[in-house]
């Protein structure tokens, strides 16, 4: 009974750090290409620390690179639990917007890419967001996004051609 007591008290204080230990793991099985073992790897972080952010950026992304059947759709449900844990994180974010992407879902992830411009001061994310208002045909959200890429970095040049080119 006291080895079991031990284990368990064991396990919550240092599941964070075997949460992190898997993330490296994982880490060594993607840079070895094993996707589904990093995978793997990602899970059991989740499993052990459901605020393991870097985990959770990490498994969505072996999703999205994965592309297997119902992989976009949990890769959106990880990133989109994660968000919970750290609303501002421009990775999940970005990982969210790229799962919603790929599932058709257009307007998540036009927010999504929106949200991680403007938290990330990053143009590029801003340019992804008008892409997803062009793919829902709406032209005012997609020169807004234009817009803000712009005025995140104003020689940006892919946001500033389809600008112009919007207004031809």
């Amino acid at each position: 009974m006291i080895a079991l007591f031990s284990l368990l008290c064991a396990a919550a204080l240092f599941r964070g750090n075997v949460a992190l230990a898997l993330v490296s793991r994982g880490d060594d099985l993607m840079a070895a290409g094993d996707l589904d073992g990093a995978g793997r790897a990602y899970s059991r972080a989740l499993f052990l620390d459901r605020g393991a952010i870097v985990a959770a950026d990490r498994l969505a992304f072996v999703l999205w690179v994965r592309r297997r059947p119902g992989d976009a759709r949990r890769g959106f449900d990880i990133a989109s639990q994660a968000l919970r844990y750290a609303p501002h994180s421009v990775a999940l974010l970005a990982d969210r917007g790229f799962a919603a992407q790929r599932l058709g879902r257009w307007r998540d992830a036009e927010g999504a890419f929106a949200q991680a411009a403007a938290i990330g001061h990053d143009p590029r994310y801003a340019h992804l967001a008008a892409h997803m208002a062009r793919r829902l045909g709406d032209r005012a959200a997609e020169r807004r996004q234009l817009r803000a890429a712009i005025a995140i970095d104003p020689t940006y040049a892919p946001a500033r051609a389809l600008l112009v080119r919007l207004h031809a």
